[in-house]
């Protein structure tokens, strides 16, 4: 019988109970959406090693400073996953060590979040958020990548022939203009935009550039 080949790994950081709030909030809505830590760097006009950098905890307290208002606007969700602290009388918030440790199988990974806090129980407190999350791997359907492609060619060449991209969109902004497809079964994912986009800009037909620190995307004049 074969057995599973397990990685482990883990990573840790320093949070205030607030960022670690946040930081979980996006994380649930990263892996419900079924987007890749690249998709959501992508979105938000980044190095494809943005958002994974914050994800292992760099500088949560600046990123969320930063992005915050963003990502909510890429989720159409500002909603924050309810947490009830216990704070004893005399703690002050200061910032703590939180470690997520991570096995890895061939079909998902694990998340074990270990805190150091604990929270208020009872009728009128929030439910306890669960600590342990799974990350399924994309199984690519190969007719429906090739679907998914020729909706957004068909899409951003229609944003192109509308003359739509003369003065620029952004990575999020040109996301919501392909998403949706009208098909249950046909899902777009941002690495579809991503790939598309790429493959005009090696054609010469779309320009890549710097806007206020974050990619945007036009056509070429």
């Amino acid at each position: 019988m074969k057995t599973a080949h397990i990685i482990k790994s883990s990573y840790s950081g320093m949070m205030y109970s607030r960022d670690f709030q946040l930081w979980y909030t996006y994380l649930s809505r990263r892996l419900n959406q079924g987007w890749s830590p690249q998709d959501l760097s992508f979105l938000l006009g980044k190095p494809g090693h943005f958002y994974m950098d914050f994800e292992k905890m760099f500088q949560v307290s600046k990123f969320l400073s930063a992005e915050s208002l963003l990502l909510d606007r890429v989720y159409f969700n500002s909603e924050v996953v309810p947490m009830a602290f216990h704070l004893e009388p005399y703690e002050v918030s200061t910032e703590r060590i939180v470690r997520v440790k991570i096995e890895e199988d061939d079909v998902k990974w694990n998340y074990t979040i270990e805190i150091p806090w604990r929270f208020e129980l009872g009728k009128k407190c929030s439910a306890t958020p669960l600590l342990y999350m799974e990350e399924w791997k994309a199984e690519k359907d190969l007719q429906l990548e090739s679907d998914a492609m020729i909706h957004v060619r068909a899409k951003l060449d229609f944003l192109l022939d509308k003359k739509i991209l003369e003065r620029g969109k952004s990575s999020w902004e040109l996301f919501q203009e392909v998403c949706t497809t009208g098909l249950s079964q046909l899902t777009i994912y941002p690495r579809h935009l991503k790939n598309c986009l790429y493959t005009m800009i090696q054609q010469g037909r779309v320009v890549v550039r710097n806007v206020e620190n974050r990619y945007c995307f036009s056509s070429v004049h």
